[in-house]
């Protein structure tokens, strides 16, 4: 049986992820138009209407719950939230953008009038909001970019450094691929997407990084081993790609059965299915960075050393025939 070299498969994995990044554009430009946003936005990145209810004392939170329930019984929330003050505290109902507005401030109006039974009207407000945040959310995921390449670029130059020039161009590629491979299933699979997307994206990057410098240590240490000092260089390369790989799947599976664990927790601590999203995401993220690691980021390192190798040797085979070229006419002269 004839072993499956991962570094000479550049053409393969290039048509795999270029086959899996089109789709995921094309899936995400068409739910752009018809199903409101590329992503399937969460909460924090989606338009909605709130109810805002800022409480003070002598009401007290359980006064304040009770009077909202009552006011907004007909109109289901989707999500709540309370906080407290020395003096009071606030109480936040979301709705969808569907919801009517008209009824809501229906509510609001007889929020403030319960309450303004306790104390003065002006000193309890509720009031009707209507956000639209996926401009906040596009802000965001704007100014993450700028980090992530801020960070890529930092990595690009410390890779020259520490290893060469061609290791750090593969890093960089590596880890341009594999964000994408994550936006690309992120936007096929329609999982919900918040803030912690931007988290998710700088993790794939972060830990490619991680990956790509164990790669190139193990390479390194075995280009400069004794053992392999006849080996051609692809060889070399092959052979390291294939002991790392397995710490990788390991390392992978790992981050993703504890992705697993803590979102089967918090859905029950939250009694809301919702909560899982983030941890297939980052199932998303594990599989993109496991496919990048084990496969992509050798075979592009792979194609690049070679290329670097025959530019180096064309140029050394240039430097010798000038040599050769300008050593001739002493020679002749020699010969007279």
């Amino acid at each position: 049986m004839t072993k499956f070299k991962v570094c000479a498969k550049i053409h393969l994995f290039i048509i795999i992820s270029s086959v899996l990044i089109a789709i995921g554009l094309a899936v995400g430009t068409i739910c752009h138009f018809c199903a409101g946003g590329f992503f399937n936005y969460g909460g924090e990145f989606s338009s909605y209407k709130s109810v805002t209810v800022r409480y003070y004392m002598p009401v007290t939170e359980d006064e304040a719950l009770s009077v909202c329930e009552d006011a907004l019984g007909g109109l289901k929330s989707y999500e709540s939230a309370t906080s407290r003050t020395n003096d009071g505290g606030e109480i936040v109902y979301k709705f969808v953008t569907s919801t009517d507005t008209e009824k809501l401030n229906s509510a609001a109006t007889k929020i403030n009038e319960k309450l303004g039974e306790r104390i003065e009207l002006n000193a309890n407000s509720a009031t009707v909001h209507e956000s639209t945040v996926k401009e906040g959310g596009s802000k965001a995921i704007t100014f993450a970019a700028i980090a992530l390449s801020a960070a890529a670029a930092f990595q690009f130059l410390y890779f020259i450094v520490r290893y060469k020039l061609r290791a750090a161009y593969s890093a960089l590629l590596a880890c341009v691929h594999n964000l994408g491979v994550f936006v690309a299933l992120a936007a096929i699979t329609r999982i919900p997407v918040g803030a912690e997307m931007i988290a998710f994206g700088a993790a794939v990057v972060f830990v490619t990084m991680i990956f790509s410098a164990v790669l190139f240590d193990r390479t390194r240490k075995n280009f400069a081993s004794d053992k392999y000092a006849k080996s051609e260089r692809p060889e070399v390369l092959e052979t390291s790609a294939s002991e790392v790989r397995m710490l990788t799947f390991t390392s992978v599976c790992a981050l993703a059965a504890a992705a697993v664990i803590f979102g089967i927790f918090a859905a029950i601590a939250q009694m809301f299915g919702g909560a899982l999203a983030p941890a297939a995401l980052v199932i998303l993220g594990a599989v993109a960075v496991g496919y990048g690691a084990m496969f992509f980021t050798p075979a592009v390192h792979g194609a690049i050393d070679q290329t670097c190798e025959k530019v180096i040797k064309s140029l050394k085979s240039g430097k010798k025939k000038k040599t050769a070229k300008a050593a001739k006419p002493a020679d002749l002269a020699k010969a007279d």
